[in-house]
């Protein structure tokens, strides 16, 4: 492991918060500056309930699930568990396919926490928000943030990718959700571009759309291929980007944003 590695992983807490407070600030900004949609009238109250929620998800995961994805990275790696392990894969080699496999399992888990009706009931907290903004992509429930650390515990467990790999998957998980929920305005010839890689905010915004069959569309995370080797990838929404309405139908009052009621949503009845 080199000096750089080590560095890395001694100080991953510290790089993981301020990368991640760097970004929501910076798209904030430009939300601000760029904004794809107007605010709309709660605005302030909608960012400031997704940003509570973050806190009591912070709380929930450190309560409940002590162990990180590195740590059990470096346990796996001093006793050669894993598949990368056993074969003992070059550092680069190991950090591509460490970012690429990632990327696909939780494209899987969020498919499936759409179309199973308990995961959905969880997972639906995060498009009950009636606009999409940078704030969003912080808006789900404990339990899901929790189901989903313990996803990612076993994956490490039996891939075996490197610490460094994993610290630096969730540093770009953290980025592209951040980009992919911000109301930023991009040209349409930079937006296409990008998404022929990346999902882009346009690209995941349709994922967010009132209509069913656009909700269970686009649900990739970093890269927008898997959508499109599946068949869930959606160029356009029915309305256009400007008239398509986001949220769920039965969560549209704005006591339904309200923590409280975020942290209750799982358990009251509708879709």
């Amino acid at each position: 492991m080199d000096h750089f590695q080590i560095f890395f992983i001694e100080h991953q807490a510290e790089l993981r918060m301020y990368s991640f407070v760097a970004l929501i600030l910076m798209f904030a900004g430009l939300e601000w500056v760029w904004p794809r949609r107007a605010a709309d009238d709660n605005s302030k109250f909608r960012r400031l309930n997704n940003l509570f929620l973050l806190f009591v998800n912070f709380i929930a995961v450190r309560l409940l699930v002590p162990l990180a994805t590195f740590e059990v990275a470096l346990h796996v790696a001093e006793r050669e568990i894993g598949l990368f392990n056993i074969l003992s894969l070059p550092m680069l080699l190991n950090v591509t396919l460490t970012i690429i496999i990632f990327d696909f399992l939780i494209y899987i888990q969020h498919v499936v926490f759409h179309k199973i009706e308990y995961f959905w009931r969880i997972h639906r907290v995060h498009h009950t928000d009636i606009e999409i903004d940078v704030t969003t992509a912080i808006r789900f429930h404990p339990i899901e943030i929790i189901l989903s650390m313990i996803y990612k515990l076993v994956a490490v467990y039996l891939i075996g990718p490197v610490a460094f790999a994993i610290i630096l998957y969730e540093i770009i998980l953290n980025a592209a959700a951040l980009f992919g929920h911000s109301n930023i305005l991009l040209s349409k010839k930079l937006d296409g571009v990008l998404r022929t890689i990346f999902v882009t905010p346009d690209m995941h915004r349709i994922h967010h759309s009132v209509i069913r069959k656009e909700t269970d569309s686009n649900y990739g995370n970093v890269f927008s291929i898997w959508d499109k080797v599946f068949k869930t990838y959606r160029e356009l929404p029915e309305a256009g980007y400007d008239g398509m309405v986001i949220g769920l139908d039965k969560f549209r009052d704005t006591s339904s944003g309200q923590l409280l009621q975020l942290l209750k949503n799982p358990f009251t009845t509708g879709r």
